[in-house]
This record gives structure tokens, C-alpha cells and sequence, in this order.
């Protein structure tokens, strides 16, 4: 039997190979952030956390391409 866990990473991992090749990012790290974002959140469920907003901003803008076309 699959857990949920398992069901649903496998799903990420799937769209994210779908996805992320459009926007020049590795699916795997795609997957890493989403199950960061995820573990943060859970975190902030159980004892509220300090900004949480700004650090799941801060783990995209950190994990997204670096754009220097048109600059």
C-alpha cells in the first residue's frame, strides 16, 4: 500500500517534470522546494511561526532562475 505521502510526492514529482523544463528550473529542485514550503507550513500549523509569508517568498525567489536577458 502507497501512503499519502508517497502518493503525493510522486504527483509533485510528475507535474514538476512536466512544468519545470518550461522555466529553465530542475524538477528536482522543484520538488525540493515544494516539500520545504510544505514542511514549513506544517511547522507553522503546529506553533506559529515569525513571517512566514516572507520565508516561503524568500525560498521561491531563492530557488527561481537568475534572469539577466534585456538588462
Amino acid at each position: 500500500m502507497v501512503s499519502n505521502f508517497e502518493r503525493i510526492y510522486a504527483e509533485i514529482g510528475k507535474e514538476a517534470s512536466r512544468i519545470a523544463p518550461t522555466y529553465g528550473v530542475d524538477p528536482e529542485s522543484v520538488v525540493d522546494l515544494i516539500m520545504a514550503i510544505v514542511d514549513l507550513e506544517d511547522q507553522n500549523r503546529v506553533k506559529s511561526l515569525a513571517r512566514i509569508n516572507q520565508r516561503v517568498r524568500t525560498m521561491i525567489q531563492n530557488a527561481a532562475p537568475v534572469n539577466t536577458e534585456g538588462r
